[in-house]
């Protein structure tokens, strides 16, 4: 069962959660299961909003990739992760969605660095 995933991480820094998308390498190795991820900037750090296909391949994502980059980043502190059944995914122009989102942040990081 499609699962979302929300996650609120106090104190993390836009840097910071570009450096661990950048390390992550979503675009080239896509995590098993995700459908959509979205993140933004508070004043308080960072919020994400993710469609899994089901709860075990996040946590299996969280496990395996995520939380060791975060490790060797040397990023502090914890999220807090609720993760909830899907009951509708509703998008009033999913063609926006290839227009808006053709290059991913990691995509856009990699290319202004070189």
């Amino acid at each position: 069962m499609a699962v979302a995933m929300t996650m609120h991480w106090p104190g993390l820094t836009s840097d910071q959660y570009d450096a661990v998308m950048a390390k992550l390498g979503l675009d080239a190795n896509p995590p098993a299961g995700a459908i959509l991820h979205v993140a933004s900037e508070t004043d308080h750090g960072i919020e994400v909003f993710d469609v899994w296909q089901t709860e075990q391949a996040f946590n299996s994502f969280l496990q395996q990739r995520m939380l060791p980059v975060v490790s060797e980043l040397g990023i502090a502190g914890e999220p807090e992760i609720s993760i909830v059944p899907m009951h509708n995914l509703y998008a009033a122009d999913p063609h926006v969605i290839d227009r808006i989102g053709a290059i991913s942040l990691p995509a856009a990081v990699a290319s202004w660095a070189s």
